[in-house]
């Protein structure tokens, strides 16, 4: 299996899980997951935006990386949220 099918297949699996414990819908699931990936980090002191923003990046770096030995997060992201 490629490191790229490893990848998809743990989150599957997590998801899987997820949505058989929390009976949520396909097209909703990966926002839910996400949600619920907040309050685990609140509860757990951890900066939540900070975390996403470094998952964005290592996601980034595997989908744009041209040498897969060099898989460093390349990618600035900023997390804006605006109020309505």
């Amino acid at each position: 299996m490629t490191d790229k099918a490893n990848h998809i297949s743990w989150g599957a699996e997590a998801v899987l899980v997820f949505q058989r414990r929390r009976r949520t819908g396909d097209e909703h699931v990966i926002a839910d997951l996400i949600c619920d990936l907040g309050d685990l980090a609140d509860e757990r002191g951890l900066d939540f935006l900070k975390e996403v923003a470094r998952g964005f990046g290592h996601w980034h770096a595997e989908h744009n990386a041209r040498d897969r030995g060099n898989l460093r997060p390349d990618a600035l992201v900023k997390i804006k949220i605006k109020q309505r």
